[in-house]
């Protein structure tokens, strides 16, 4: 099946449905970008966009240590045992289409997946995705062609079977946002989520948090409905926003804000699995490092937060102390990107200029966090390449890191390069970083 959606698209479709009800320059600001289709959220371009630890760069090159992965023209977006799964990019006609399949890991041989007979390509996607007990694979979709805030989107909960390729739907919603988003729990269940606007008649609208927790069957039950109401007006809003949640050692959390007394507070809450709130713990200063925008994405590993914003597309890693909320790295426009295995964080500086997209010649580190043991480390990264222009980062579930680069001083999708290190070779160099 092919991916029809591009990712501009997608993005205007969450700045649609994936706002929250803070402040009037927010909403203001958002409803001009779905209008126009051009970001009216201005971005700071000064050089504290860019923010990294100062700790010493080891001479290790631990780039030495990943092999490439030559699959021709496919990109690996999960591992599973002996399998790949993930998308095959081909150039016809001018553009470029990318076909999902599975890949045997040994042999290169490619495996098409098996979908439900009368199954449409699916328009758009939250981009997460769960694995459970090595095999299947759970993403929700959107099979909707029509985008508006009356639209009742047709999203389904696939389950890719990796030993067979056999791909079948396990839920399906009629729901009012095509964007549901998940969480691995453990080998056996997950967390899917979601934020909607409902009616009220207190204020222009209502923000519905939701949450619910799926068997590997795809039998669910929600757990969370968090109704949110909030005006410039009032001196405080009224129950608890959810704008993202994140699982920490099989442990639910949700992370959110508040207007109390005139300003916005940030909030950690942990829940049971029944949706039973345990804590509420106040982010002390978290304001101050996120301001008006809000959570793409969210990882809770040990004391540190690690999240995505969609209005400036800034990745932040911050960390929870006595004082407060400390910033620990900060990189605005994906200047910076990350990835997160295990107890640690992996995050390295664009070796491109975001702005410009010419490679820029200077060196960029891997800094790893662990923060199990609350560490940090830089150590060298050189690829063997004569003009390296960095594309991304990404962990694996099993631990395994990907980094990904083309040749040649600029960007081509139908020639990006993958280096893999295995999780167990990764965290064997590791120790001796420290």
């Amino acid at each position: 099946m092919k991916k029809i959606i591009c990712f501009v698209l997608l993005l205007s479709v969450i700045f649609s449905f994936g706002c929250s009800k803070i402040d009037d320059d927010l909403i203001s600001s958002t409803n001009e970008e779905n209008n126009t289709g051009n970001t009216a959220h201005s971005i700071d371009y000064s050089d504290d966009n860019v923010i990294l630890p100062k700790v010493r760069v080891n001479s290790i090159n631990l780039a030495k240590e990943f092999s490439k992965v030559d699959l021709n023209n496919f990109t690996i977006a999960s591992i599973l045992d002996n399998t790949y799964y993930g998308y095959k990019s081909i150039y016809t006609n001018g553009y470029i289409n990318d076909e999902f399949m599975l890949i045997d890991s040994k042999s290169g041989k490619a495996k098409n997946l098996n979908y439900p007979k009368g199954l449409a390509n699916w328009s758009v996607g939250s981009g997460s995705t769960v694995t459970l007990q090595d095999r299947y694979i759970y993403e929700w979709k959107s099979y909707s062609s029509e985008f508006s805030e009356k639209t009742d989107y047709d999203v389904k909960l696939t389950r890719i079977d990796a030993e067979n390729g056999s791909v079948e739907i396990v839920d399906e919603l009629k729901y009012s946002t095509p964007l549901i988003y998940m969480c691995k729990i453990n080998d056996t269940e997950f967390l899917s989520y979601s934020k909607t606007q409902a009616p009220s008649d207190r204020t222009e609208y209502a923000v519905i948090s939701s949450a619910w927790i799926y068997n590997i069957n795809g039998e669910k039950r929600k757990i969370v409905n968090e109704k949110y109401e909030n005006d410039v007006s009032w001196t405080d809003s009224e129950g608890i926003l959810i704008e993202r949640f994140a699982v920490k050692d099989g442990n639910l959390f949700g992370l959110g804000r508040r207007r109390i007394s005139g300003k916005y507070q940030f909030f950690l809450y942990h829940f049971d699995k029944n949706g039973k709130l345990l804590k509420e713990e106040t982010l002390i200063g978290f304001e101050n490092i996120i301001g008006d925008e809000q959570m793409l994405e969210l990882h809770l590993i040990g004391d540190y937060i690690v999240f995505r914003t969609y209005e400036s597309l800034t990745t932040y890693i911050c960390k929870k102390s006595n004082i407060g909320t400390e910033l620990v790295m900060k990189g605005a426009d994906q200047q910076v990107q990350y990835a997160v295995a295990n107890n640690y964080i992996f995050f390295i500086e664009n070796n491109v200029n975001v702005y410009s997209g010419e490679v820029e010649t200077k060196d960029c580190p891997l800094y790893i966090i662990d923060a199990q043991n609350d560490k940090i480390c830089a150590t060298k990264f050189l690829i063997d390449l004569k003009e390296p222009y960095f594309v991304g980062l990404q962990a694996q579930e099993d631990g395994s890191l990907i980094v990904r680069y083309c040749d040649g001083g600029e960007y081509d999708p139908m020639k990006i390069e993958q280096y893999m290190i295995e999780h167990t070779d990764l965290y064997n160099r590791i120790e001796n970083l420290f």
